[in-house]
């Protein structure tokens, strides 16, 4: 039995290095106020910079889970591939070391001077009070395990404290403890900083050490298995990933286990100063193997985790390099991405009418994405005129930079219909009450037509043919009739039913209107826009011209990623919007 002496002694430092780490990590995060997000969503492809970087916000930050759970949500995001995380999470493992280095080289003995430090910082620190807070966690991380090494002391020599630790210490059991602690204390350093500990006292060899150290790494990743269940598919291979990063870094080591600790008793030192020294060379070891094959490792996982939804990152396609010096391949660029934003835009409603058939959760996130996407390539584009609207431009390229903002404005505007479309329909399934079958079969039927309107739109966009112009005011008023049809049919039905009556399909019909209103309205910019650039001018006579105006600037919505929607929608044709039923975008 474990003398309650050293439960009391103990138990406190525990539970104050727990709550210092946990708050150390958390003020450095509110200090760097989202630049560790954005440091990690701009890394390369290259993963060797990737793990470096992990390593460095986790040497920072104190905590793995920290910078992997910043790392799942960026790929959730999309700011960051599936494959630029794998380097992250390598690095991640590799900078957690940080912690027992510097107990092992005795630093704890800081601890009382940093609290204090810390305290008049935060109070009279003026420019550096934001400073205060982190300083004087990252002391009492020190300052408890400085106690619990003190509270140790009188049990070095304790027979019956050996022994026990003796006893727990077979490889099976001691892997298991290691990551039990670690993953009700969500923090590997905690178990990491106590083995070392333990290892100054005298109560812990090296040998029995090292299965504590391999049970916390695999302890590390639970957290961010479980944060990632919700998210999308590239987000939990990135977790799967953390995962089988850590447990087949263990699996590798076991077999070789006895010249691994050969290997670490020849480098030297205390045996605090040879725990840590474990706890580097594994980790750099196993980095160093998983990122000679990252290729065939990502591969592994994503055969773990099968899936095909499509990763969509917030990127433009063509605009990534920014804009050449020759003014007229900056517009032919911006004229490309305006052609995406138009693809996006249409994969955006063909998501929201999936979602209508399945009510999954996963297909409304993909419309949750294909919204921020929608606005991020407005953005994007807006900021690239910006960039021409600074050069000396001719009256006709001016005239040219009015029309492309406006365009991509109503690109964007059109997207949030499709999005306040799908809102609705996610309302609907969340109160149990979807739509009726008959009503979704009229939706789909309606929006048939304003696909296709999209989808010849999109042709030459944001350019126009006379052909062209002349569809989409023949399927402009076939919309019109059958938008009043079901408006008359389900009037007569609430006028019938009473109380009893759904006057919900009157909403969706007014989302459809005007989004069709949006097209029209995109389609007369792309008439007056083709006469402008005298290529094929299109016919502007019938509903006449719409009225050139100042731009407007887009609406202030969530921005964010890219990348074309592989889904199947009932009754929609991917190519010209004709089609029946399971026809593929």
């Amino acid at each position: 039995m474990v003398p309650w002496e050293i439960v009391f002694a103990v138990v406190p430092g525990l539970i104050l290095f727990f709550y210092g780490i946990e708050n150390f990590s958390r003020e450095i995060l509110a200090v760097a106020r989202g630049s560790f997000a954005t440091i990690l969503g701009r890394v390369t492809e290259r993963p060797i910079l990737g793990a470096l970087l992990g390593a460095a916000v986790t040497a920072l930050v104190q905590s793995s889970m920290a910078t992997t759970i910043i790392t799942v949500n960026l790929v959730n995001t999309g700011t960051l591939s599936f494959v630029q995380s794998l380097g992250i999470i390598i690095g991640s493992n590799v900078g957690t070391t940080v912690t027992a280095q510097l107990v092992a080289f005795k630093m704890t003995a800081f601890g009382q001077v940093l609290i204090p430090v810390g305290f008049l910082v935060g109070i009279f620190g003026r420019r550096y009070r934001f400073l205060g807070k982190p300083l004087f966690y990252f002391g009492l991380v020190f300052f408890s395990l400085n106690l619990i090494s003190t509270a140790l002391v009188p049990f070095q020599n304790d027979p019956e404290i050996i022994g026990l630790i003796t006893e727990y210490s077979t490889l099976p059991l001691a892997i298991l403890i290691g990551f039990l602690v670690t993953t009700m204390v969500q923090s590997s350093a905690v178990t990491t900083g106590l083995a070392v500990i333990l290892a100054q006292q005298g109560l812990l060899t090296l040998p029995q050490a090292i299965p504590l150290l391999l049970g916390a790494n695999i302890g590390s990743t639970t957290t961010t298995l479980i944060a990632s269940s919700r998210m999308n598919l590239y987000s939990r291979r990135a977790a799967v990933a953390h995962f089988i990063f850590n447990l087949g870094g263990v699996l590798l080591i076991l077999p070789f286990l006895v010249p691994f600790t050969g290997l670490v008793t020849t480098i030297g030192g205390t045996e605090a100063q040879m725990v840590a020294n474990a706890h580097l060379t594994f980790n750099l070891i196993t980095a160093a193997i998983f990122l000679l094959f990252i290729g065939r490792f990502g591969r592994i996982v994503e055969w773990l985790v099968p899936g095909s939804e499509p990763e969509i990152l917030m990127r433009t396609r063509y605009l990534e390099d920014g804009i050449p010096e020759e003014t007229h391949l900056g517009f032919e660029l911006i004229r490309k991405e305006l052609g995406h934003a138009h693809e996006v835009t249409l994969n955006l409603f063909r998501a929201v009418m999936t979602y209508l058939a399945t009510s999954k959760e996963a297909d409304y996130q993909m419309v949750e994405r294909l919204k921020n996407l929608n606005s991020h390539l407005d953005r994007r584009i807006e900021r690239a005129l910006r960039t021409i609207s600074a050069r000396q431009l001719s009256d006709r390229e001016a005239n040219e930079v009015v029309f492309l903002v406006r365009m991509s404005n109503e690109i964007e505007r059109l997207g949030y219909l499709g999005v306040d479309l799908g809102e609705f329909f996610r309302r609907a399934s969340r109160n149990g009450n979807g739509l009726p079958a008959d009503l979704v079969q009229k939706t789909e039927s309606v929006y048939r037509i304003l696909d296709e309107n999209i989808v010849g739109l999109g042709r030459l966009f944001p350019g126009i043919q006379d052909t062209t112009v002349a569809e989409l005011r023949a399927r402009d008023a076939e919309l019109q009739r059958a938008i009043n049809k079901h408006y008359r049919e389900q009037l007569v039905s609430l006028r019938r039913e009473g109380d009893l009556g759904d006057s919900r399909y009157l909403e969706v019909l007014s989302i459809i209107e005007a989004a069709n209103a949006k097209v029209r309205d995109l389609r007369k910019l792309a008439e007056q826009y083709s006469v402008q650039k005298g290529s094929e001018p299109a016919s502007l006579k019938g509903d006449g011209p719409l009225a050139l105006q100042s731009p407007a600037v887009g609406d202030d919505r969530e921005r964010a990623a890219d990348f074309p929607v592989g889904r199947r929608v009932p009754g929609v044709d991917a190519q010209e919007g004709h089609g029946d039923r399971d026809r593929v975008l």
